[in-house]
Protein backbone atom coordinates (compact mmCIF):
# COMPACT_ATOMS: atom_id res chain seq x y z
CA UNK A 1 0.00 0.00 0.00
CA UNK A 2 1.61 3.56 -0.89
CA UNK A 3 -0.04 6.84 -0.08
CA UNK A 4 -1.08 9.56 -2.72
CA UNK A 5 2.88 10.36 -3.36
CA UNK A 6 3.81 6.74 -4.34
CA UNK A 7 5.89 6.44 -0.91
CA UNK A 8 5.67 3.22 0.72
CA UNK A 9 5.23 3.06 4.21
CA UNK A 10 8.32 1.16 4.30
CA UNK A 11 10.67 3.65 2.57
CA UNK A 12 8.65 6.41 4.88
CA UNK A 13 9.81 4.37 8.01
CA UNK A 14 13.61 4.30 6.28
CA UNK A 15 13.72 7.66 5.14
CA UNK A 16 13.25 8.70 9.32
CA UNK A 17 15.13 6.08 11.01
CA UNK A 18 18.11 5.92 8.78
CA UNK A 19 19.04 10.03 9.80
CA UNK A 20 17.98 9.33 13.28
CA UNK A 21 20.28 6.70 13.59
CA UNK A 22 23.07 8.68 12.59
CA UNK A 23 22.46 11.34 14.82
CA UNK A 24 22.16 8.91 17.76
CA UNK A 25 25.29 7.20 16.20
CA UNK A 26 27.07 10.50 16.31
CA UNK A 27 25.99 11.52 19.74
CA UNK A 28 27.55 8.66 21.09
CA UNK A 29 30.86 9.22 20.11
CA UNK A 30 31.32 11.70 22.89
CA UNK A 31 28.29 9.73 24.91
CA UNK A 32 29.10 11.57 28.60
CA UNK A 33 28.85 14.94 26.82
CA UNK A 34 25.95 17.53 27.95
CA UNK A 35 24.89 17.76 24.61
CA UNK A 36 24.80 14.56 23.34
CA UNK A 37 22.90 13.43 26.55
CA UNK A 38 20.19 15.97 25.61
CA UNK A 39 19.86 14.58 21.94
CA UNK A 40 19.58 11.18 23.17
CA UNK A 41 17.31 11.87 25.99
CA UNK A 42 15.05 14.01 23.45
CA UNK A 43 15.11 11.01 20.64
CA UNK A 44 14.24 8.75 23.67
CA UNK A 45 11.21 11.14 24.89
CA UNK A 46 10.02 10.92 21.62
CA UNK A 47 10.28 7.29 21.05
CA UNK A 48 8.61 6.71 24.00
CA UNK A 49 5.76 9.03 23.87
CA UNK A 50 2.93 6.79 23.17
CA UNK A 51 3.62 4.45 26.51
CA UNK A 52 4.21 7.70 28.52
CA UNK A 53 0.75 9.32 27.36
CA UNK A 54 -1.05 5.76 27.79
CA UNK A 55 0.62 4.61 31.07
CA UNK A 56 1.74 7.97 32.81
CA UNK A 57 -0.68 7.68 35.74
CA UNK A 58 -0.15 4.03 36.63
CA UNK A 59 3.49 4.90 36.24
CA UNK A 60 3.59 7.64 38.48
CA UNK A 61 1.72 5.74 41.23
CA UNK A 62 4.36 2.89 40.73
CA UNK A 63 7.18 4.82 41.30
CA UNK A 64 6.48 7.10 44.38
CA UNK A 65 8.17 4.82 46.94
CA UNK A 66 10.70 3.82 44.44
CA UNK A 67 14.73 4.72 45.07
CA UNK A 68 15.29 5.28 41.38
CA UNK A 69 17.18 8.31 40.49
CA UNK A 70 17.75 9.69 36.97
CA UNK A 71 20.91 10.00 36.07
CA UNK A 72 21.02 11.96 33.01
CA UNK A 73 19.17 14.93 34.55
CA UNK A 74 21.03 17.40 36.74
CA UNK A 75 20.73 16.66 40.45
CA UNK A 76 20.08 13.53 39.56
CA UNK A 77 16.01 13.93 40.92
CA UNK A 78 14.19 10.77 42.07
CA UNK A 79 11.63 9.60 39.84
CA UNK A 80 8.78 10.21 41.26
CA UNK A 81 9.51 13.86 41.60
CA UNK A 82 9.84 13.96 37.47
CA UNK A 83 6.97 11.67 37.12
CA UNK A 84 4.66 14.12 38.89
CA UNK A 85 5.37 17.28 37.20
CA UNK A 86 5.32 14.87 33.48
CA UNK A 87 1.78 13.18 34.43
CA UNK A 88 0.27 16.53 35.71
CA UNK A 89 1.25 18.34 32.23
CA UNK A 90 -0.63 15.42 30.38
CA UNK A 91 -3.31 15.86 32.32
CA UNK A 92 -4.15 19.17 32.74
CA UNK A 93 -2.89 18.98 28.51
CA UNK A 94 -5.22 16.11 28.05
CA UNK A 95 -8.38 18.11 29.79
CA UNK A 96 -7.43 21.06 27.68
CA UNK A 97 -8.06 19.33 24.50
CA UNK A 98 -10.96 17.22 25.73
CA UNK A 99 -12.48 19.50 27.52
CA UNK A 100 -13.53 16.76 29.87
CA UNK A 101 -12.43 16.73 33.54
CA UNK A 102 -11.29 13.50 34.88
CA UNK A 103 -9.57 15.33 38.35
CA UNK A 104 -11.07 14.12 41.43
CA UNK A 105 -11.38 17.55 42.99
CA UNK A 106 -11.52 17.55 47.23
CA UNK A 107 -11.46 21.12 47.67
CA UNK A 108 -10.52 20.49 51.11
CA UNK A 109 -7.00 18.93 50.91
CA UNK A 110 -6.32 21.19 47.66
CA UNK A 111 -6.56 24.22 48.80
CA UNK A 112 -3.98 23.70 51.90
CA UNK A 113 -1.53 22.34 49.56
CA UNK A 114 -1.97 25.68 46.74
CA UNK A 115 -1.32 27.94 49.94
CA UNK A 116 1.85 25.62 51.57
CA UNK A 117 2.98 25.63 47.98
CA UNK A 118 2.59 30.18 47.39
CA UNK A 119 4.64 30.70 50.70
CA UNK A 120 6.87 27.51 49.73
CA UNK A 121 7.82 29.55 46.62
CA UNK A 122 7.30 33.26 48.23
CA UNK A 123 10.17 32.44 50.66
CA UNK A 124 12.71 30.85 47.77
CA UNK A 125 11.41 34.20 45.70
CA UNK A 126 12.96 36.06 49.13
CA UNK A 127 15.60 34.29 50.10
CA UNK A 128 17.77 34.15 47.32
CA UNK A 129 15.97 31.93 44.82
CA UNK A 130 16.05 28.24 44.16
CA UNK A 131 19.77 27.53 43.40
CA UNK A 132 21.36 24.53 43.28
CA UNK A 133 24.83 22.61 43.20
CA UNK A 134 23.54 20.66 39.86
CA UNK A 135 23.42 23.99 38.79
CA UNK A 136 26.44 25.80 39.37
CA UNK A 137 25.17 27.96 41.78
CA UNK A 138 27.18 28.71 45.36
CA UNK A 139 23.39 29.01 47.05
CA UNK A 140 22.34 24.75 47.44
CA UNK A 141 19.40 23.77 48.64
CA UNK A 142 17.41 23.47 45.12
CA UNK A 143 16.59 19.99 45.49
CA UNK A 144 14.66 20.13 48.47
CA UNK A 145 12.60 22.74 46.97
CA UNK A 146 11.77 20.45 43.93
CA UNK A 147 10.71 17.30 47.26
CA UNK A 148 8.31 19.70 47.96
CA UNK A 149 7.04 21.04 45.00
CA UNK A 150 7.14 17.80 43.57
CA UNK A 151 5.00 16.27 46.08
CA UNK A 152 2.78 18.62 46.05
CA UNK A 153 2.31 18.32 42.06
CA UNK A 154 2.33 14.60 42.30
CA UNK A 155 -1.10 15.12 44.60
CA UNK A 156 -2.60 16.45 42.33
CA UNK A 157 -1.35 14.09 39.31
CA UNK A 158 -2.66 11.39 41.12
CA UNK A 159 -6.16 12.32 42.01
CA UNK A 160 -6.64 13.76 38.11
CA UNK A 161 -7.92 10.33 37.38
CA UNK A 162 -9.69 7.21 39.32
CA UNK A 163 -8.40 4.00 39.57
CA UNK A 164 -10.58 1.36 38.64
CA UNK A 165 -11.09 -1.09 40.72
CA UNK A 166 -10.05 -4.20 38.82
CA UNK A 167 -6.78 -2.23 39.01
CA UNK A 168 -6.52 -0.96 43.10
CA UNK A 169 -5.03 -4.18 44.94
CA UNK A 170 -1.65 -4.26 42.57
CA UNK A 171 -1.16 -0.84 42.12
CA UNK A 172 -1.67 0.12 45.89
CA UNK A 173 0.75 -3.28 46.39
CA UNK A 174 2.92 -1.83 43.50
CA UNK A 175 2.46 1.52 45.45
CA UNK A 176 4.69 0.03 48.41
CA UNK A 177 6.90 -2.75 47.28
CA UNK A 178 8.71 -0.31 44.87
CA UNK A 179 10.41 0.45 48.06
CA UNK A 180 12.46 -2.42 47.96
CA UNK A 181 14.41 -1.37 45.19
CA UNK A 182 16.51 0.52 47.96
CA UNK A 183 18.43 -2.73 48.32
CA UNK A 184 19.99 -2.59 45.06
CA UNK A 185 22.60 0.30 46.15
CA UNK A 186 23.81 -1.95 49.40
CA UNK A 187 24.16 -4.61 46.72
CA UNK A 188 26.21 -2.48 44.47
CA UNK A 189 28.25 -1.61 47.21
CA UNK A 190 28.90 -5.07 48.59
CA UNK A 191 29.67 -6.49 44.92
CA UNK A 192 32.34 -3.89 44.68
CA UNK A 193 33.35 -1.30 41.50
CA UNK A 194 32.30 -3.50 39.24
CA UNK A 195 28.75 -2.83 39.83
CA UNK A 196 28.76 1.13 40.56
CA UNK A 197 27.25 2.24 37.54
CA UNK A 198 24.19 0.81 39.20
CA UNK A 199 24.25 3.62 41.43
CA UNK A 200 23.35 5.93 38.26
CA UNK A 201 19.76 4.37 39.08
CA UNK A 202 19.74 3.91 42.64
CA UNK A 203 20.74 6.94 45.31
CA UNK A 204 24.40 6.10 45.89
CA UNK A 205 23.58 7.81 49.69
CA UNK A 206 21.52 5.03 50.71
CA UNK A 207 24.06 3.10 50.61
CA UNK A 208 26.08 5.63 53.01
CA UNK A 209 25.71 3.79 56.50
CA UNK A 210 26.48 0.61 54.82
CA UNK A 211 29.88 2.13 53.32
CA UNK A 212 30.60 4.26 56.80
CA UNK A 213 29.95 1.01 59.31
CA UNK A 214 32.02 -1.70 57.08
CA UNK A 215 34.81 -1.66 59.70
CA UNK A 216 31.97 -1.26 62.50
CA UNK A 217 28.89 -1.86 62.49
CA UNK A 218 28.15 -2.94 59.09
CA UNK A 219 24.72 -1.24 58.69
CA UNK A 220 22.50 -2.19 55.76
CA UNK A 221 20.46 1.17 55.01
CA UNK A 222 18.87 -0.12 51.82
CA UNK A 223 18.04 -3.98 53.00
CA UNK A 224 15.72 -2.42 56.10
CA UNK A 225 13.96 0.21 53.63
CA UNK A 226 13.40 -3.25 51.51
CA UNK A 227 12.17 -4.54 54.52
CA UNK A 228 9.83 -1.90 55.60
CA UNK A 229 8.52 -2.01 52.06
CA UNK A 230 7.61 -5.50 52.34
CA UNK A 231 5.86 -5.62 55.59
CA UNK A 232 3.88 -2.44 54.62
CA UNK A 233 2.69 -4.80 51.69
CA UNK A 234 1.59 -7.80 54.03
CA UNK A 235 -0.51 -5.64 56.16
CA UNK A 236 -2.43 -3.82 53.01
CA UNK A 237 -3.08 -7.24 51.13
CA UNK A 238 -3.78 -9.11 54.08
CA UNK A 239 -4.30 -6.76 56.93
CA UNK A 240 -3.26 -7.44 60.51
CA UNK A 241 -6.05 -10.18 61.15
CA UNK A 242 -5.24 -11.85 57.63
CA UNK A 243 -1.34 -12.27 58.93
CA UNK A 244 -2.03 -13.45 62.52
CA UNK A 245 -4.71 -16.15 61.04
CA UNK A 246 -3.71 -19.13 62.79
CA UNK A 247 -4.62 -21.34 59.38
CA UNK A 248 -2.31 -19.55 57.36
CA UNK A 249 1.26 -19.36 59.93
CA UNK A 250 3.43 -19.05 57.03
CA UNK A 251 2.18 -15.51 56.75
CA UNK A 252 3.27 -14.32 60.55
CA UNK A 253 6.20 -16.10 60.34
CA UNK A 254 7.29 -13.93 56.94
CA UNK A 255 5.97 -11.08 59.02
CA UNK A 256 8.76 -11.54 61.63
CA UNK A 257 11.49 -12.47 59.56
CA UNK A 258 10.91 -9.34 57.29
CA UNK A 259 10.67 -7.26 60.71
CA UNK A 260 13.94 -9.08 61.76
CA UNK A 261 15.49 -8.30 58.34
CA UNK A 262 15.07 -4.85 58.56
CA UNK A 263 17.44 -4.59 61.62
CA UNK A 264 20.59 -5.12 60.03
CA UNK A 265 19.88 -1.23 59.48
CA UNK A 266 20.54 -0.21 62.63
CA UNK A 267 17.62 2.13 62.91
CA UNK A 268 15.92 2.05 66.28
CA UNK A 269 13.39 4.45 64.14
CA UNK A 270 12.65 0.53 62.48
CA UNK A 271 11.68 -1.10 65.21
CA UNK A 272 9.28 2.66 66.55
CA UNK A 273 8.05 2.85 63.46
CA UNK A 274 6.82 -0.99 63.06
CA UNK A 275 5.71 -0.39 67.08
CA UNK A 276 3.58 2.41 65.93
CA UNK A 277 1.98 0.95 62.68
CA UNK A 278 1.32 -2.18 63.93
CA UNK A 279 -0.21 -1.08 67.02
CA UNK A 280 -2.51 1.34 64.89
CA UNK A 281 -3.66 -0.97 62.24
CA UNK A 282 -4.29 -3.48 65.42
CA UNK A 283 -7.04 -0.69 66.54
CA UNK A 284 -8.54 0.05 63.93
CA UNK A 285 -8.88 -3.48 63.03
CA UNK A 286 -10.59 -3.83 66.16
CA UNK A 287 -8.41 -6.49 67.25
CA UNK A 288 -8.08 -5.36 70.66
CA UNK A 289 -11.66 -6.48 71.59
CA UNK A 290 -11.13 -9.78 70.02
CA UNK A 291 -9.38 -13.15 71.28
CA UNK A 292 -6.26 -11.40 68.90
CA UNK A 293 -5.32 -9.34 72.03
CA UNK A 294 -4.42 -11.67 74.69
CA UNK A 295 -2.66 -13.89 71.84
CA UNK A 296 -1.10 -10.51 70.55
CA UNK A 297 0.84 -9.51 74.36
CA UNK A 298 1.83 -12.97 74.41
CA UNK A 299 3.93 -12.64 71.13
CA UNK A 300 5.19 -9.27 72.29
CA UNK A 301 6.24 -10.34 75.93
CA UNK A 302 7.74 -13.66 74.15
CA UNK A 303 9.84 -12.07 71.69
CA UNK A 304 10.93 -9.24 74.75
CA UNK A 305 12.29 -12.75 77.02
CA UNK A 306 14.58 -13.69 73.61
CA UNK A 307 16.12 -10.27 73.30
CA UNK A 308 16.92 -10.08 77.10
CA UNK A 309 18.18 -13.57 76.97
CA UNK A 310 20.13 -13.67 73.67
CA UNK A 311 20.89 -9.08 72.57
CA UNK A 312 24.27 -9.65 73.00
CA UNK A 313 24.47 -12.56 70.54
CA UNK A 314 22.91 -10.45 67.57
CA UNK A 315 24.75 -8.84 65.12
CA UNK A 316 25.80 -5.46 66.02
CA UNK A 317 23.81 -3.33 63.47
CA UNK A 318 20.60 -5.48 65.03
CA UNK A 319 22.07 -4.76 68.81
CA UNK A 320 22.13 -0.69 67.85
CA UNK A 321 18.63 -0.76 66.73
CA UNK A 322 17.39 -2.36 70.14
CA UNK A 323 19.93 -0.44 72.68
CA UNK A 324 16.79 2.05 73.33
CA UNK A 325 15.27 -0.91 74.99
CA UNK A 326 16.20 -1.64 78.33
CA UNK A 327 18.58 -4.84 77.56
CA UNK A 328 22.12 -5.37 77.74
CA UNK A 329 23.54 -4.94 74.26
CA UNK A 330 27.35 -4.75 73.29
CA UNK A 331 28.89 -1.64 74.60
CA UNK A 332 30.17 0.00 70.62
CA UNK A 333 26.36 -0.43 69.46
CA UNK A 334 25.35 1.80 72.49
CA UNK A 335 28.05 3.71 72.43
CA UNK A 336 27.16 4.96 68.46
CA UNK A 337 23.70 5.19 68.82
CA UNK A 338 23.60 7.36 72.31
CA UNK A 339 26.46 9.91 70.37
CA UNK A 340 23.79 10.49 67.63
CA UNK A 341 21.06 11.00 70.16
CA UNK A 342 23.31 13.28 72.46
CA UNK A 343 24.25 15.89 69.23
CA UNK A 344 20.86 15.96 68.09
CA UNK A 345 19.53 17.03 71.58
CA UNK A 346 22.20 19.43 71.78
CA UNK A 347 21.95 21.10 68.22
CA UNK A 348 17.60 21.42 68.79
CA UNK A 349 18.52 23.26 72.06
CA UNK A 350 20.86 25.66 69.56
CA UNK A 351 18.18 25.76 66.86
CA UNK A 352 15.14 26.32 68.98
CA UNK A 353 16.57 29.79 70.12
CA UNK A 354 16.26 30.85 66.38
CA UNK A 355 12.27 29.82 66.16
CA UNK A 356 11.70 33.85 66.63
CA UNK A 357 13.41 35.02 63.67
CA UNK A 358 11.53 32.98 61.50
CA UNK A 359 8.24 32.87 62.47
CA UNK A 360 6.37 35.31 59.68
CA UNK A 361 9.50 34.49 56.68
CA UNK A 362 11.28 31.66 56.67
CA UNK A 363 14.81 30.86 56.25
CA UNK A 364 14.62 28.57 53.43
CA UNK A 365 15.89 25.89 52.01
CA UNK A 366 19.04 27.70 50.34
CA UNK A 367 22.40 27.79 52.10
CA UNK A 368 26.34 28.63 51.01
CA UNK A 369 27.52 25.34 49.90
CA UNK A 370 31.02 26.92 50.22
CA UNK A 371 30.33 27.23 54.12
CA UNK A 372 29.05 24.02 54.24
CA UNK A 373 32.08 22.03 52.62
CA UNK A 374 34.02 23.88 54.75
CA UNK A 375 31.99 23.26 57.41
CA UNK A 376 32.46 19.39 56.77
CA UNK A 377 36.20 19.60 56.65
CA UNK A 378 36.77 21.44 59.81
CA UNK A 379 34.64 18.02 61.51
CA UNK A 380 36.65 15.60 59.91
CA UNK A 381 39.76 17.52 61.12
CA UNK A 382 38.27 17.39 64.27
CA UNK A 383 37.72 21.69 65.09
CA UNK A 384 34.03 21.65 65.05
CA UNK A 385 31.46 19.69 66.57
CA UNK A 386 29.46 17.07 64.39
CA UNK A 387 26.45 18.89 63.97
CA UNK A 388 27.92 21.80 62.48
CA UNK A 389 27.32 20.96 58.86
CA UNK A 390 23.52 20.34 59.40
CA UNK A 391 22.84 23.80 60.99
CA UNK A 392 23.91 24.94 58.06
CA UNK A 393 22.42 22.09 55.88
CA UNK A 394 18.76 23.05 57.38
CA UNK A 395 18.63 19.11 58.31
CA UNK A 396 17.70 19.66 61.87
CA UNK A 397 16.26 15.42 61.77
CA UNK A 398 13.02 16.40 63.44
CA UNK A 399 9.93 16.57 61.55
CA UNK A 400 8.63 20.26 62.94
CA UNK A 401 11.73 22.46 62.41
CA UNK A 402 12.32 21.36 59.18
CA UNK A 403 9.15 22.92 58.74
CA UNK A 404 8.82 25.79 61.03
CA UNK A 405 12.15 27.09 60.47
CA UNK A 406 12.37 27.23 56.21
CA UNK A 407 8.57 27.96 56.29
CA UNK A 408 7.57 29.91 59.03
CA UNK A 409 4.05 29.25 61.26
CA UNK A 410 2.35 30.13 57.73
CA UNK A 411 4.14 26.82 56.40
CA UNK A 412 3.51 25.18 59.71
CA UNK A 413 -0.43 25.91 59.84
CA UNK A 414 -0.40 24.68 56.48
CA UNK A 415 0.65 21.61 57.11
CA UNK A 416 -1.56 21.27 59.76
CA UNK A 417 -4.38 21.98 57.69
CA UNK A 418 -3.57 19.70 54.81
CA UNK A 419 -2.84 16.34 57.51
CA UNK A 420 -6.40 17.46 59.13
CA UNK A 421 -8.48 17.50 56.11
CA UNK A 422 -6.41 14.54 54.80
CA UNK A 423 -7.15 12.80 57.83
CA UNK A 424 -10.81 13.32 56.98
CA UNK A 425 -10.50 12.14 54.05
CA UNK A 426 -8.85 8.99 55.02
CA UNK A 427 -11.54 8.28 57.81
CA UNK A 428 -14.50 8.14 55.37
CA UNK A 429 -13.06 6.14 52.84
CA UNK A 430 -12.36 3.75 55.75
CA UNK A 431 -15.78 3.81 57.19
CA UNK A 432 -17.51 4.11 53.38
CA UNK A 433 -15.45 2.94 51.16
CA UNK A 434 -16.78 -0.46 49.35
CA UNK A 435 -16.20 -3.83 50.69
CA UNK A 436 -13.37 -5.21 48.40
CA UNK A 437 -11.03 -2.14 49.29
CA UNK A 438 -11.42 -2.69 52.99
CA UNK A 439 -8.11 -3.82 53.65
CA UNK A 440 -6.94 -0.98 51.57
CA UNK A 441 -8.64 1.88 53.32
CA UNK A 442 -7.74 -0.11 56.66
CA UNK A 443 -3.89 0.36 55.91
CA UNK A 444 -3.76 3.97 54.60
CA UNK A 445 -5.29 5.13 56.95
CA UNK A 446 -3.23 3.58 59.67
CA UNK A 447 0.15 4.02 57.65
CA UNK A 448 -1.29 7.78 57.61
CA UNK A 449 -1.41 8.01 61.19
CA UNK A 450 1.76 6.32 62.05
CA UNK A 451 3.76 8.09 59.98
CA UNK A 452 2.64 11.25 60.74
CA UNK A 453 2.96 10.67 64.41
CA UNK A 454 6.46 9.20 64.01
CA UNK A 455 7.56 12.41 62.06
CA UNK A 456 5.81 14.71 65.11
CA UNK A 457 7.58 13.03 67.54
CA UNK A 458 10.23 11.69 66.62
CA UNK A 459 12.43 12.10 63.32
CA UNK A 460 11.15 14.12 60.30
CA UNK A 461 12.80 15.67 57.48
CA UNK A 462 10.02 17.95 55.85
CA UNK A 463 11.62 17.90 52.00
CA UNK A 464 11.27 13.91 52.18
CA UNK A 465 8.43 13.05 54.36
CA UNK A 466 5.75 15.54 52.94
CA UNK A 467 5.37 13.23 49.45
CA UNK A 468 4.70 10.05 51.77
CA UNK A 469 1.57 12.18 53.04
CA UNK A 470 0.35 13.78 49.71
CA UNK A 471 0.94 10.46 48.21
CA UNK A 472 -1.48 8.21 51.25
CA UNK A 473 -4.16 10.95 50.24
CA UNK A 474 -3.83 11.10 46.69
CA UNK A 475 -4.15 7.24 46.85
CA UNK A 476 -7.05 7.17 48.95
CA UNK A 477 -8.58 9.96 46.62
CA UNK A 478 -7.76 7.81 43.53
CA UNK A 479 -8.90 4.50 44.38
CA UNK A 480 -12.12 5.67 46.13
CA UNK A 481 -12.45 7.94 43.36
CA UNK A 482 -13.04 10.46 45.71
CA UNK A 483 -14.35 10.94 49.19
CA UNK A 484 -17.00 8.13 50.35
CA UNK A 485 -19.91 8.76 52.51
CA UNK A 486 -22.43 6.43 54.08
CA UNK A 487 -24.84 6.91 51.46
CA UNK A 488 -22.70 6.04 48.84
CA UNK A 489 -22.09 2.52 50.75
CA UNK A 490 -25.66 1.95 51.12
CA UNK A 491 -26.82 3.04 47.48
CA UNK A 492 -24.41 0.44 45.91
CA UNK A 493 -25.59 -2.01 48.42
CA UNK A 494 -29.33 -1.53 47.11
CA UNK A 495 -28.48 -1.53 44.05
CA UNK A 496 -26.38 -5.01 44.08
CA UNK A 497 -29.68 -6.11 46.46
CA UNK A 498 -32.17 -4.86 43.30
CA UNK A 499 -30.24 -7.14 40.45
CA UNK A 500 -32.58 -9.97 40.19
CA UNK A 501 -30.99 -13.52 40.36
CA UNK A 502 -30.39 -15.53 37.01
CA UNK A 503 -33.62 -18.04 36.30
CA UNK A 504 -32.66 -21.10 36.46
CA UNK A 505 -32.47 -23.08 33.09
CA UNK A 506 -34.77 -25.94 33.09
CA UNK A 507 -33.35 -29.16 32.68
CA UNK A 508 -35.20 -30.95 29.80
Amino acid sequence: MTNQHGISPVTLGYLITIPLALVVGYCLVNPLSMRSIAVIFLVMSVLVSPIVLRWHHPALVLSWNAALVIFFLPGQPMLWAVLSGVSLGISIVSRTLTKKSSFIHVGSVALPLILLCSIVLATAALTGGFGGRALGSDMWGGKRYLGVLGAVFGYFAITAKAIQRKDAQWLCSGFLLMGMTAIFADVAFVLGPSFYFLFNFFPADVAFHTAASQDTLRRSTGMAWASQAAYWFMLLRFGLRGILDPSKPWRIVAFFVIFVMGLFGGFRSSIILFGILTASQFVIEKLHKTRYLPIFSGATVLVGMVLILFAQQLPLSMQRALSFLPIEVHPMARTDAEGTLDWRIEMWRIVSREIPDYLIIGKGFGFSGTDYVLTQEAIRRGMFRAYEDTLISGNYHNGILTLLIPFGVGGLLCFFWFCWAGLRVLVQNYRAGPPELKNINTFLLAFFLARLSFFLVFYGQFDQDLMLFTGIIALSISVNHGVRKRQDLLDEQDAEASIPDPKPVPVS
